[in-house]
């Protein structure tokens, strides 16, 4: 893109004085973006990026105002052509020079519009964006924070108490996942195991984040250890109801356990 100019009479200019220290920035900022015609995108969003690609605090509503002030001093005419929304600077033509042969914007004069009403229009879709914008985020993060205790049709099966003192409610639709997971456990009765040693050790109750990873590694040792199979398949030695043979000798076995030492 070539260089453009800027004579010293701006800084003695009304116009330019007139304008607050956003709105002149953004004005010079556009002299040098914008294409050998004096045209450029209108959209307050692409001008946003690309004018000012490291202010990561500036806001499209702070960009389309400052457009709009700009608009009023005469300063930039807005303009839309099919639809949509593009932008150039009248008094161009005085101070630089056209060296390309066509210009990358469509011509304003196709376009009778005046600048109040394209500027108002812009202001309103900037208000719709930003509204779109902050109810997705909001529900997004509503929704994030929303527990399973919390919704209406979900009552918790049992509590667990965190270390500050709060329950944290068991719904039977974990009860079901952590089923799942470890078929070989008693989900509901290590729960309830749990909940009493967790009253027994106030000193190692978890937070609100660690309670449901204190939960599966539980589950999980549970499932190592055969779970509830371990209870089905143990079966004790039963004893023998026969008399002792008194002619059989009793021998002592070759060793001794450690154990019986």
């Amino acid at each position: 893109m070539p260089n453009r100019i800027l004579k010293e009479s701006i800084c003695a200019s009304d116009t330019i004085d007139g304008l607050s220290w956003f709105e002149e920035v953004l004005f010079y900022r556009l002299i040098v973006n914008c294409d050998d015609y004096g045209r450029y995108d209108g959209r307050p969003s692409i001008i946003k990026n690309r004018l000012f690609p490291l202010k990561e605090n500036l806001t499209i509503k702070a960009v389309s105002a400052a457009l709009d002030s700009l608009a009023n001093a005469g300063l930039v005419t807005l303009y839309v052509f099919e639809g949509k929304p593009f932008l150039y600077l009248p008094t161009w033509n005085q101070h630089q020079s056209i060296r390309a042969k066509k210009s990358k914007y469509p011509d304003p004069d196709s376009c009778p519009q005046s600048s109040e009403i394209i500027c108002k229009q812009m202001q309103a879709d900037v208000t719709v964006i930003q509204s779109n914008s902050y109810s997705e985020s909001n529900t997004k993060s509503e929704s994030n924070s929303i527990d399973s205790t919390e919704l209406p049709s979900a009552s918790p099966v049992l509590t667990l108490q965190l270390n500050d003192g709060t329950e944290y409610g068991i719904v039977e639709q974990d009860i079901a996942e952590w089923q799942l997971a470890f078929p070989n456990v008693d989900v509901l009765q290590q729960l309830r195991a749990m909940k009493l040693w967790l009253k027994d050790n106030p000193k190692r109750r978890k937070t609100k984040t660690g309670i449901r990873r204190f939960v599966t590694n539980w589950l999980d040792r549970e499932q190592n250890r055969g779970g509830m199979r371990q209870t089905q398949d143990y079966e004790p030695p039963k004893k023998s109801t026969a008399p002792p043979d008194a002619t059989k000798r009793q021998r002592a076995p070759d060793y001794l356990p450690e154990w019986a030492d």
